[in-house]
């Protein structure tokens, strides 16, 4: 048997950060990942970071969680944070004015953002049909994170703070009594631990009904092609990355080529009980004759005309974590004392797991964050009709994933206030 002040479940993004956070400040973490650390969702991660929100404080967390990663460089000595830029593209009124309300936010917190139009588009990214925007807006700070690097940085500097990872190592077991955990148990025996976070990401919801809780997660697949380089379509490796709502559309450029990924109208479900023991979503393939990947060509196609089936590529597919409002689960629940949730980041764990790292910690060590965590709490959905059963809590985070990127963002400028 061992012992520590916190048991991570998980070894992705989430789980890491959340660990070199607790270890920063003198905790003791045990990790235990199920396979091998960042071989789940991470490992399959497009990484796009793009900082400005409809939510003033979701804005502060992406901007902050960019000073966290500059530190892991500067430890690392490696390059995690690609600055590339970012375009948000318009093609209908509705976007324009979505757009509008972005850049007016974004100014009012001073955040460095400006309308562009699509003459510019055509200078910054000549490989883009640019002839139907209507609009667009350009923030030059920000990029993509590269997951494997971002893995190694938070490994170093949990190592060097003395956490200890376990791999190949599911939980098969939480234990709790008198309504606080206890540990939890593996196949190779217990570990203690008056705090338990679960941050498994898809696996999430199967750990939570280990302590028997309900945790209102779903599995959705998830698809993005990667060109190899074409020297008629050249792609800079500081192109900007690209988000074009209207087509369900984001890019960034990969290795000479570029990555175009796609938030599908009805994606894949996976039911993550009936998936085999040794699953390992690093060997996911992409069945190119499947109805996603036709959607995926169709669309990249109408943005890219240079790209279609016979273009050199692959194709990736993972399994992301997607809650009922897009938004992740973090913090402690009110019927398990010690039980806290990190899961359900929707699709974007990668750049938004920097701070949650820090929120975790302050949750766990201090009772509180310096964040405004509203509208991120893990008892949001807490015993509320309609999100109890799987059935129910499937149907809607299914709903969610289908229309996350056609939703329109109305954004509310600040009159003060920095983010």
């Amino acid at each position: 048997m061992q012992s520590a002040d916190v048991i991570v479940i998980g070894a992705g993004v989430a789980g890491l950060s959340t660990a070199m956070q607790l270890a920063l400040r003198g905790a003791s973490v045990i990790v235990l990942e199920r396979e091998r650390i960042g071989n789940g969702s991470t490992g399959r991660a497009a990484g796009l970071l793009g900082q400005l929100r409809g939510n003033v404080e979701h804005t502060r967390m992406l901007i902050d969680g960019i000073e966290i990663v500059r530190q892991l460089e500067k430890t690392t000595g490696t390059e995690i944070f690609v600055q590339t830029g970012s375009l948000r593209v318009a093609e209908t009124p509705e976007r324009a004015a979505e757009i509008a309300s972005l850049v007016a936010m974004g100014k009012s917190i001073g955040f460095d953002i400006e309308h562009l139009p699509a003459s510019e588009v055509a200078k910054k990214l000549p490989y883009m049909r640019t002839d139907d925007l209507l609009d667009a807006c350009y923030c030059p700070t920000d990029g993509h994170l590269q997951p494997a690097e971002l893995v190694s940085g938070y490994l170093k500097v949990g190592k060097d703070c003395g956490v200890q990872y376990k791999t190949n190592s599911p939980v098969i077991e939480i234990l709790h009594a008198g309504g606080r955990v206890q540990g939890v148990r593996t196949a190779e025996g217990e570990y203690h631990a008056p705090k338990v976070v679960n941050a498994g990401g898809p696996w999430s919801y199967l750990n939570a009904e280990l302590a028997n809780a309900t945790l209102p997660t779903a599995a959705i697949g998830h698809y993005y092609l990667t060109t190899r380089p074409d020297p008629n379509h050249p792609v800079d490796r500081m192109s900007p990355a690209i988000r074009d709502r209207e087509l369900r559309l984001y890019t960034r450029p990969e290795s000479g080529g570029l990555i175009v990924g796609i938030y599908d109208a009805e994606p894949d479900q996976h039911n993550m009980r009936k998936l085999p023991v040794d699953f390992d979503m690093s060997r996911m393939k992409a069945a190119r004759d499947s109805i996603q990947v036709a959607r995926l060509l169709e669309a990249t196609n109408a943005r890219f005309p240079w790209i279609d089936e016979r273009t050199p590529m692959t194709i990736t597919t993972g399994i992301m974590t997607f809650t009922p409002d897009a938004r992740p689960f973090c913090g402690e629940m009110p019927d398990l004392e010690g039980l806290y949730h990190c899961a359900g980041f929707s699709g974007h764990g990668i750049v938004q797991s920097p701070t949650i790292g820090l929120i975790m910690s302050q949750l766990i060590l201090d009772g509180q964050s310096s964040y405004d965590c509203e509208s991120i709490e893990a008892d949001r959905y807490f015993e509320l009709p309609g999100y109890m059963t799987r059935a129910d809590i499937e149907r809607r985070c299914f709903e969610m994933a289908g229309n996350y990127y056609t939703k329109i963002e109305k954004a509310t400028p600040v009159a003060t206030g920095h983010a």
